[in-house]
């Protein structure tokens, strides 16, 4: 229930934009922030702390993923999920270099793959990374020149998704399970089987973006659990990654 400032009464039934999904003031969400407020309230990234690893232990635990990256929003999740897909393919690249001759290492210059590729339609964020991901112009204009090396394929079409994902050349490719922006989109699983098969194939990270269609909205803790398909980053407002060894 909510008030305007005339006192007009109102049942909120849109748990604002992927949050707020208990209601406004719910009771056991009272007790849980003003118990924890009573102890402690943030600290900064120098530390851990218990709530954190408790809740890091239980994601771990009823996912995927072998590590959780807390995010401050949907949105930052985004692009620290592009920096740990940057950051895999250059040590993969770094790795691979290290069984090269010394002396052809002085006359070559080290690469590695930093693009990415999402799909219509889509929508991860309006930081300027992740906007750079982000289907509609109207989000991307006012503020180009966005930063280059980013392809949009077709959310659906594998051959689409196989002519823009390269070796060598993308580093990750963004998805969402269920797309939320405007509708409710599911992909199969054959398309998110395929995609799973082409990364594989050129080495790109798959992100699965579950900022909206995550825990439980879709009747499975995680959206990607209805089709069986794994991602190797999932965001939902945090990212829980599992990047495999190289």
């Amino acid at each position: 229930m909510m008030w305007d400032t005339t006192g007009k009464e109102y049942l909120d039934f849109t748990a604002g934009i992927a949050v707020n999904v208990l209601g406004h003031s719910d009771p056991d969400w009272v007790a849980a922030v003003s118990e924890q407020a009573g102890k402690i309230c943030h600290v900064s990234n120098l530390y851990h702390t218990e709530p954190g690893a408790t809740l890091a232990r239980k994601l771990v635990n009823d996912s995927f993923a072998d590590k959780v990256f807390y995010c401050n929003s949907g949105t930052e999740a985004i692009e620290g999920a592009i920096k740990f897909a940057r950051k895999f393919q250059k040590t993969k690249a770094e790795k691979a270099d290290a069984n090269t001759p010394k002396w052809f290492r002085k006359v070559k210059k080290l690469k590695w793959a930093t693009e990415t590729v999402s799909f219509s339609n889509c929508f991860h964020g309006r930081t300027l990374g992740a906007l750079n991901l982000t289907w509609k112009k109207a989000y991307r204009e006012p503020f180009v020149p966005l930063s280059p090396g980013h392809t949009f394929a077709t959310y659906g079409d594998l051959e689409s998704a196989r002519n823009a994902i390269v070796a060598g050349k993308t580093a990750a490719v963004f998805v969402e399970p269920v797309q939320g922006e405007g509708g409710i989109f599911p992909a199969d699983r054959a398309f998110l089987e395929g995609l799973r098969k082409i990364c594989d194939e050129t080495g790109a990270v798959l992100v699965f973006d579950e900022v909206q269609c995550g825990l439980g909205r879709t009747g499975y803790l995680w959206g990607h659990q209805s089709v069986g398909v794994f991602p190797d980053i999932m965001v939902r407002a945090f990212s829980n990654h599992h990047i495999p060894p190289p």
